[in-house]
């Protein structure tokens, strides 16, 4: 369960450790998919869903399924009285923590009709995979991501192994700030990339092509298990 005292290193530590009820869920909803997509299928097959562990930690979830590999991306929420909050986690890299101004200003951006909620989940679908690099931010270190409908600005907590995400641009704002504009490139990279899991350089502090790639996972064997 996540409570509203718990600072951001101690959430994400419970989210690594509920994951694997979520992985066991995408399993079983997702595995005859998997199989069948494996054998003839072509393309990539990206499916959204919610689920609600056994110890209350509630989250919205993107699987994405080729014929080479299956990947989770799981985000948990919690509500304060600040509003919703969410993070992120990966298999390597730091989870990423999107504050409610964050998430309002998404909405605003894309979705004034819906509330925060919803816009979060479309937020997630959309924008699941993350090109990240460090980037000098008025004078001070940031890391910066690349995402489908624009960028992610942040600082990086090294205590706890998070990016406490501040602000949100999207496309066309991006474009305007010089330590922006040239990860759309890395962000294609990416995808182009995105059939394979390139070799990372064992720290994973630093190993930025890694971060923001979800969970790696074989449904059939984790229904199986």
């Amino acid at each position: 369960m996540i409570l509203s005292d718990m600072s951001l290193a101690e959430i994400a530590a419970v989210l690594r450790k509920d994951v694997v009820g979520l992985q066991r869920h995408v399993a079983e909803r997702y595995w005859d998919m998997e199989r069948n997509h494996r054998k003839g299928g072509k393309g990539v097959i990206v499916q959204a869903g919610e689920f609600t562990s056994a110890d209350r930690v509630q989250w919205v979830y993107v699987v994405t399924i080729s014929t080479r590999k299956t990947t989770l991306y799981p985000l948990g929420w919690y509500f304060t009285r600040e509003g919703i909050h969410c993070m992120q986690i990966d298999a390597e890299g730091p989870a990423t923590y999107m504050r409610p101004h964050v998430l309002e200003r998404y909405r605003q951006r894309f979705y004034k009709d819906a509330d925060v909620l919803e816009a979060m989940r479309h937020m997630h679908t959309r924008n699941y995979d993350k090109a990240s690099e460090p980037r000098t931010y008025k004078g001070r270190p940031a890391i910066a991501s690349a995402v489908e409908d624009g960028f992610l600005l942040g600082d990086i907590l090294y205590n706890g192994n998070v990016v406490d995400y501040h602000t949100f641009y999207d496309v066309d704002m991006g474009a305007k700030e010089t330590i922006l504009r040239d990860m759309r490139k890395l962000l294609e990279w990416r995808r182009y990339f995105n059939a394979m899991t390139p070799k990372g350089s064992g720290d994973q502090a630093t190993d930025y092509v890694n971060w923001g790639r979800g969970y790696q996972v074989r449904l059939e064997r984790l229904r199986a298990a």
